[in-house]
């Protein structure tokens, strides 16, 4: 039985692999020719390989790796390696969760849409962040669950690589640590992880304002990394007055993560298909979360340990992505697809976890109910 269920994991795991390789084939000799594939080519190129900077510059290291591969694979299987970093990223912690055949599947549909198979299937800076960003979640559910994970190295180099590659991160992966830490630190109950919740936004509202001038003055220089001769990028309409960058926060972390808006989808085919996958994950996301709040209905109890999990690490990943995809639609896909596997597989596993505690809170008060002291009382 347990040879026949490893079995079944791997063809399952197989297929995702074939899927993504399906993915790197289209990206290359299909959807490059409809528009620009990154700087995947250029990476070929090794522009600037083996420089000195490479341990600080994560261009110079993405130029050294992909040359190196391309001169070995030659430039098309160069992409292998990328492409399994990218799976290792979703494998690792996904793994962690011990989900039955059909949510895996569910999981991995989920994680083989269109945008995030082409820019995580490629030689990209996204395959990379898919990778560090899915061991850094792997460590967090193994400490969350108190199951020990002593690869430190492994930990290690992957919070060096978000340091390198994406440090804004850092902040969320610093937030969430701290929730979590001093939630099992203090075995907190549920009134004391609330006031830890409202503590992180007390805080994080102190930082952004301590920080309020330096980040005012990097939304006025954002805009100027966006050429208007680009066919996709918007006019700067979100960043025009002081403290705009707070101001307009919620729509452009929404806008940031979905990508194109109504008009811009009826404008461009490749548009439009990229909105209709956006609707698809907001409507999953939104159904899912209608259903746990049935169960906080149900339970008559708010879970606050998932649900500050959940709010510590996505909302600042979406406050830090928003100034990069705000104002391209193409750029904003393409970012998100760094952190897209960290927040699906995130929330997935508070979804699980939450659902879990519901069905064991039904038990025991079923239990309770027809306990045989009870029924010997009526």
């Amino acid at each position: 039985m347990k040879i026949k269920l490893k079995y079944t994991v791997n063809k399952i795991w197989f297929s995702y692999f074939v899927i993504k390789f399906f993915y790197m084939l289209f990206a290359l000799f299909v959807y490059s020719k409809l528009t620009t594939l990154g700087d995947t080519y250029r990476y070929i190129e090794g522009i600037n390989a083996f420089a000195l900077t490479l341990w600080r510059d994560s261009t110079a290291l993405m130029d050294t790796l992909a040359y190196s591969f391309s001169l070995f694979l030659g430039p098309v299987l160069a992409n292998i390696p990328f492409l399994m970093l990218s799976i290792i990223g979703v494998y690792y912690p996904v793994s962690r969760l011990n989900l039955a055949k059909n949510q895996l599947i569910s999981l991995l549909v989920l994680l083989s849409l269109p945008s995030f198979g082409v820019w995580t299937s490629i030689i990209s800076k996204e395959a990379v962040g898919v990778f560090f960003l899915g061991v850094i979640l792997g460590f967090f559910i193994d400490y969350i669950k108190r199951k020990p994970n002593k690869r430190y190295f492994l930990l290690a180099v992957c919070v060096y690589l978000c340091a390198l590659f994406k440090p804004q991160y850092l902040a969320a992966i610093a937030a969430l640590f701290i929730f979590v830490f001093i939630s099992r630190k203090f075995s907190l109950r549920g009134f004391g992880k609330t006031v830890l919740l409202i503590l992180f936004f007390v805080f994080s509202f102190f930082a952004l304002y301590l920080f309020r001038n330096e980040i005012n003055e990097l939304s006025f220089i954002i805009p100027l990394h966006f050429s208007l001769d680009a066919g996709s990028t918007r006019e700067n309409t979100i960043w025009v007055n002081d403290f705009d960058v707070f101001r307009n926060a919620p729509y452009g972390m929404f806008i940031a993560f979905f990508g194109p808006t109504v008009s811009e989808a009826l404008s461009k085919p490749t548009h439009l298909l990229v909105f209709i996958e956006s609707a698809i994950i907001i409507g999953i996301f939104l159904f899912a979360l209608l259903q746990l709040l049935m169960v906080t209905i149900n339970t008559g109890r708010l879970n606050v340990f998932f649900v500050g999990v959940f709010l510590t690490a996505s909302l600042w990943i979406l406050f830090v992505h928003y100034p990069f995809g705000a104002l391209n639609p193409g750029s904003a896909i393409r970012y998100r697809e760094n952190f897209y596997a960290f927040l699906v597989i995130l929330f997935y596993f508070c979804y699980i976890e939450v659902k879990q505690n519901y069905f064991h809170y039904r038990l025991e008060k079923y239990q309770h109910r027809h306990s045989p002291k009870k029924l010997i009382k009526g």
